[in-house]
């Protein structure tokens, strides 16, 4: 965590850098490792980042032809990328002087790296360039839609509640997106 040092006052945490990003990327890091001994460390960072790239432009591609009505609805997504206290404080500001191109592109690699870091690298390469936009379109409808899922099952107080709801979560969006494709 990055702190702010306020005179007179301490240490005051000022921004939170998600530690769910470092472990996404070492976990996947070290399961394509294993999955490939014989490619270098490196070499598979290497191929995570160009997966990620390749990915955050098929989702800005497919970002690009939206209407107005529907880019506002793709600001909520920003609170995922900008420090708590960024959004809290100042979002209506930001999203009226942030430049579309910005906001884009900022939704469009969080979505990637999510895609990636989940789903891994053998999944992200057997998509082909010319569906790859809609799948990130459909994944990004699905994480939402499997998140409510996962919360009503949570809630319902059936045996095994905690359990289903894990289990949706851990693979659900990828089990809906392709069963939409």
């Amino acid at each position: 965590m990055c702190v702010r040092v306020a005179p007179g006052r301490g240490r005051t945490p000022y921004l939170h850098i998600s530690p769910y990003i470092s472990r996404s990327e070492a976990q996947l890091l070290f399961a394509e490792a294993r999955k490939n001994p014989d490619v270098s460390m490196p070499q598979l960072s290497e191929s995570i980042s160009r997966a990620i790239l390749r990915v955050s432009d098929a989702a800005a591609s497919q970002f690009e032809g939206f209407a107005p009505e529907q880019k506002g609805r793709l600001w909520p997504l920003t609170r995922e990328h900008l420090p708590a206290p960024l959004f809290d404080g100042y979002a209506s500001r930001i999203a009226a002087r942030l430049p579309w191109e910005y906001t884009k592109n900022m939704i469009a690699s969080s979505l990637a790296s999510r895609i990636v870091y989940r789903e891994g690298l053998q999944y992200v390469d057997g998509l082909p360039d010319a569906t790859l936009p809609q799948v990130c379109l459909r994944y990004m409808q699905e994480e939402k839609r499997v998140r409510e899922l996962a919360e009503e099952v949570g809630a319902s107080g059936m045996e095994n509640a905690d359990q289903m709801k894990e289990l949706l979560l851990q693979g659900g969006v990828r089990a809906a997106v392709e069963r939409g494709l």
